[in-house]
Parts: C-alpha cells; sequence; structure tokens
C-alpha cells in the first residue's frame, strides 16, 4: 500500500525558493510515488527529519535554517498529515 499525504488541516507559511523546492521534493515523493515520509525526507536532501519530543507521531523536516515543516505520521494507514508549513517549531 503506498504512502499518501493528507494536507487538508496545513497551515502555510511564507517560503523561499529554495525552501520551497525542498517541501515540494518532499511532498511530491510522497504523493506521486507512494514514499514513505522518512526516505522522502532523505530524497528531499539535508532536511534533518525528526521525531519531536513530547509529540506522539509528530515529526518535522528541516526546509531552511530557520524554517520547518511538521506533519503526524499514521505508519498503519500509511498517511502524512501536514500541520504547519513554513516557521519554526
Amino acid at each position: 500500500m503506498p504512502w499518501t499525504i493528507d494536507k487538508s488541516r496545513a497551515t502555510y507559511l511564507q517560503l523561499t525558493n529554495s525552501e520551497q523546492a525542498k517541501w515540494d521534493a518532499f511532498q511530491n515523493a510522497i504523493q506521486n510515488e507512494g514514499t514513505d515520509p522518512k526516505t522522502a525526507a532523505e530524497q528531499a536532501g539535508d532536511t534533518n527529519y525528526k521525531k519531536l519530543a513530547g509529540a506522539q507521531n509528530q515529526y518535522e523536516i528541516r526546509l531552511s535554517k530557520g524554517t520547518r515543516a511538521t506533519f503526524l505520521v499514521d505508519s498503519q494507514a500509511q498517511v502524512v498529515t501536514v500541520l504547519q508549513v513554513g516557521g519554526h517549531t
């Protein structure tokens, strides 16, 4: 079963062109190829994919030094639910 991405709950903040390119690479790997989020993050470049402390199934990737994307990972349903793109957690 391929992974999917749910962006219906997402909040988006302003991104630079390079941040947008990294975000696009990440989300397109999941949406178009069914890739798991960790592999999608690795394919997008230096994203520092990590689980957030104290948050169940919440992860983030780094889009730049000060900009992150946060999302929930449901491994059983294979769904990534985007929470915020831009800003810093």
